[in-house]
């Protein structure tokens, strides 16, 4: 396959499904500059269209597929004899049909031709792999947490820019939702009273790891500018708040304010990926109230919010269509002020013009999404009014969202309920 066709390949299979920009791509998947790291990007994305098949996810399936299409490009050029180089072509040229194929079936949600894609992609590959050694087809590649542009096959090199151990490099399996792994870390936290509504209340949490040792700054992933986001509600979830703590002088204990509306229990669910996995997940903890809290009440939709005089709308593709679980959606928020006149001055809250944090009514499944289209790293670009999200259901059940923004100076978060259908 010539790299005119290969690349085009690749620019419709980007054009399938963008890249979640809260879930970190490594920049050397999208270029990778030796063997090893091509195999390991194939090995790693193929395991994971292996894992969306057997979730029935087909729609997310043609961005893995995109990934191995530079992969595919490193080992047909890769040096030799020029009989080698032939077989190369021919051998490269077959996994560029099997992957086309892939990623076409998944694409239309055909799952039979998607797992005889699959199989064909896999045949295909094992093929090209007679051509390298098994080292290099086998190569796990490693990656600095601070600077992921440094990769090594070997763990004992450390970063060059920053001297700091290399951690296995992983490649999420979905960058729409990704499911949190059964929690590694232990989250405990205590308040200086009984949450009372309207008081202030000071809070302390320690986060340990399975062994009982404390988590250090450095044992997570900074994502989205913070290494821990937590997501504190009431039982109702009525009342939501999203906050940072502060690291303190005790080697895994942080601390951090707030005031809740009201005098009731509440969660917090700690949004952390540890450095050790790469993979998120939400250990929660509970605050004890001043009195009982209630419980939430299933309300059907409401895709409507008032919030500090702006006026949020969701709207879902296929109106009128329920979303499923199991299924990707695409949400849309447009933010308008009181006069019904589009909100464009947004201003960036963590590297994006919105945070969308779901609770379902189990008070257990956490969802965190962020809007299409990259972070946002100059903080004096603005945007709104429309913003669009893609959103995966893990489950059936009622689902609080809220939309938070930052806006003239102010934090706004606007709720919607959502029925996910079975």
């Amino acid at each position: 396959m010539s790299s005119r066709i290969a690349a085009l390949l690749f620019l419709l299979l980007l054009a399938a499904g963008p890249l979640r920009a809260d879930v970190a791509v490594p920049p050397r998947v999208l270029a990778p500059e030796s063997v090893p790291e091509a195999w390991n990007v194939i090995r790693l994305a193929t395991a994971n269209v292996t894992r969306l098949v057997a979730e029935n996810r087909f729609a997310e399936i043609a961005v893995q597929a995109s990934l191995c299409s530079p992969a595919l490009r490193v080992l047909a050029q890769s040096t030799g004899d020029a009989a080698r180089k032939t077989r190369l072509a021919a051998l490269t040229a077959e996994a560029f049909r099997e992957l086309g194929t892939l990623a076409k079936t998944a694409t239309v949600g055909d799952a039979p031709a998607t797992k005889e894609g699959l199989a064909g992609f896999e045949k295909a590959v094992a093929a090209l792999a007679k051509e390298f050694d098994e080292k290099s087809v086998r190569a796990e590649i490693h990656q600095c947490p601070m600077h992921p542009d440094c990769v090594s096959p070997d763990p004992a090199v450390p970063c060059t820019k920053c001297g700091m151990d290399l951690l296995l490099r992983r490649i999420p399996y979905s960058f729409i939702y990704t499911t949190p792994g059964q929690p590694t870390l232990k989250l405990t936290a205590t308040a200086d009273a009984p949450l009372t509504a309207g008081r202030k209340a000071k809070i302390k949490v320690q986060i340990k790891k399975g062994d009982g040792s404390p988590v250090l700054p450095a044992d997570l992933l900074v994502m989205h500018t913070e290494r821990i986001h937590l997501l504190i509600v009431d039982p109702t979830l009525g009342d939501y708040h999203h906050e940072h703590p502060s690291v303190t002088d005790t080697p895994g204990e942080y601390t951090f304010a707030f005031t809740p509306k009201l005098s009731a229990p509440y969660r917090i669910f700690a949004d952390l990926v540890p450095t050790a996995n790469g993979v998120q997940e939400y250990p929660f903890t509970d605050l004890p109230g001043a009195e009982k809290g209630g419980t939430v009440v299933p309300t059907g939709d409401r895709l409507e919010a008032v919030a500090e005089g702006l006026r949020f709308q969701l709207a879902l593709d296929r109106a009128g269509a329920s979303p499923r679980a199991g299924e990707v959606r695409l949400i849309t928020i447009n933010v308008s002020d009181a006069a019904g006149k589009p909100v464009t001055q947004l201003a960036p809250v963590m590297n994006a013009f919105a945070h969308l944090v779901g609770f379902y009514e189990d008070y257990r499944t956490v969802l965190h999404l962020h809007p299409e289209g990259g972070e946002i790293t100059k903080a004096e670009l603005r945007g709104g009014p429309v913003m669009n999200f893609r959103f995966y259901a893990p489950r059936a059940g009622q689902l609080r969202l809220y939309c938070q923004v930052f806006h003239e100076g102010r934090m706004i978060f606007a709720p919607f309920d959502v029925n996910v259908a079975p």
